[in-house]
C-alpha cells in the first residue's frame, strides 16, 4: 500500500492540481459519473494506468527516472535504491492490479475463475497502455470541451441513472419522445467519434468488466444547443442554462419508475422496484407504502438519493407514471 500511495503522490505532485481535475473530466468523458464504488475502482484504474506509464518511463529514461525517485516521499529509514527498485516492479507488476480491478467492477456471481480469471488479470498488460494513452487523449478533448463552454456561458449538468441490462435503446427511445412531447426540438444522433472511439477500444481489450459500463453505441440527442449524452450510468447535459433546466425537468420525470433506476445502491434500486410495482397497481393504500416508508426513515444513503426516493413515493402514491401521465 506504501508504494502505491508513494507512486500516486509522486504523480500528482508531478502532475499538480489542474492537470489531476482534467483527469477526473477525462474520466468523465469516458464512463459519465459511474456508482461510487465503481468509481473507485475506475479511479484506481484510471491513476493506476498512469502510473505504469510514468514507470515505464522512468525505467526507460534514467534522467526522468532519477527525477521521479527524487519526487517519492520517503521516510528517511527508505534508500533511494529501493525506490528504483519500486519503480520496475510498478512498470511490471501494475498490470496485474489493474486486470484485478477490472474483474472486481463485475457482479461477484459473473466474476470470472481459475484460468479465466488468471487470463484477465493478464488483460491488464493491454489495458494499461491503452487506458494511459485514452485518459491522456481525452483530457486534451475535455479542456477545449470546458473552453468552449466557458465562451459561450454554458452550463454542464449530470442526472445520475442505471439503465438496466439491455435497454439502453428503450430508454434513449423515451428521453427522446419526452423532449418531442414537452414542445423540444430533438436531433438525435450517435456521439462524436473522439468520445464513441475510445470507450469502444477499451472495452475490446479489457474483455469483462469495463464493457458492462459502454454501450454498442453512445447516443447524443442535440436540443436548441444543449448536448444531451446517455451513457450506461449517467446523462451528461451541455448548453444553455435555460434550455438545460427545461430538459432536466423533462427527462426526471420520464425516467421516473422506467428501464433506469435513478438511484445506485442496491437496497435503494430495490425501493425503487417496489415503488414501481405499487404504482401500476389500480388501488393503493397507506399501509401499502408502510415497509417504504420504514425503509426511508433507517436507510443510511447520500441525501440526494434520499430526497429522490421520497420524490419517486409521492409519485407512486398519486399514481404518476412515467412522462407524468396519471
Amino acid at each position: 500500500m506504501m508504494i502505491v500511495t508513494g507512486m500516486f503522490t509522486a504523480l500528482s505532485r508531478l502532475m499538480g492540481g489542474v492537470a489531476t481535475m482534467t483527469v477526473g473530466w477525462a474520466v468523465v468523458l469516458l464512463f459519465g459519473r459511474v456508482p461510487q464504488e465503481k468509481r473507485t475502482l475506475l479511479s484506481f484504474i484510471a491513476l493506476g494506468s498512469l502510473a505504469w506509464l510514468g514507470a515505464v518511463i522512468a525505467v526507460s529514461i534514467p534522467g526522468i527516472g532519477a527525477f521521479v525517485v527524487a519526487a517519492v516521499p520517503r521516510p528517511g529509514f527508505v534508500a533511494l535504491a529501493w525506490l528504483s527498485w519500486i519503480v520496475l516492479g510498478t512498470a511490471v507488476l501494475m498490470p496485474l492490479a489493474i486486470g484485478a480491478a477490472t474483474v472486481s467492477i463485475v457482479a461477484p456471481a459473473d466474476r470470472p475463475k481459475g484460468r479465466a480469471f488468471g487470463i484477465q488479470l493478464l488483460r491488464g498488460y493491454l489495458y494499461a497502455p491503452v487506458m494511459a494513452f485514452t485518459i491522456l487523449f481525452l483530457a486534451v478533448v475535455a479542456i477545449v470541451r470546458k473552453v468552449r463552454s466557458f465562451q459561450h456561458g454554458w452550463q454542464s449538468d449530470h442526472l445520475p441513472v442505471i439503465i438496466k441490462g439491455g435497454k439502453y435503446d428503450a430508454v434513449v427511445d423515451g428521453i427522446e419522445a419526452a423532449l418531442r412531447e414537452a414542445g423540444m426540438p430533438v436531433r438525435r444522433q450517435f456521439a462524436p467519434r473522439v468520445l464513441e472511439v475510445p470507450p469502444r477500444l477499451l472495452a475490446a481489450v479489457s474483455g469483462i468488466g469495463i464493457a458492462t459500463l459502454i454501450p454498442d453505441r453512445l447516443v447524443e440527442l442535440r436540443v436548441d444547443g444543449l448536448a444531451i449524452l446517455v451513457y450506461p450510468s449517467d446523462i451528461a447535459l451541455l448548453g444553455p442554462e435555460k434550455v438545460l433546466a427545461r430538459a432536466r425537468a423533462v427527462m426526471a420525470q420520464r425516467l421516473a419508475f422506467s428501464d433506469a433506476y435513478l438511484t445506485q445502491t442496491k437496497e435503494t434500486e430495490e425501493i425503487e422496484d417496489k415503488l414501481a410495482e405499487l404504482v401500476k397497481r389500480r388501488a393503493r393504500s397507506a399501509e401499502d407504502f408502510a415497509p417504504v416508508d420504514e425503509k426511508l426513515g433507517k436507510l443510511v444513503i447520500p441525501y440526494g438519493d434520499w430526497e429522490t426516493l421520497y420524490r419517486l413515493r409521492l409519485q407512486a402514491e398519486r399514481g404518476q407514471m412515467p412522462g407524468g401521465e396519471a
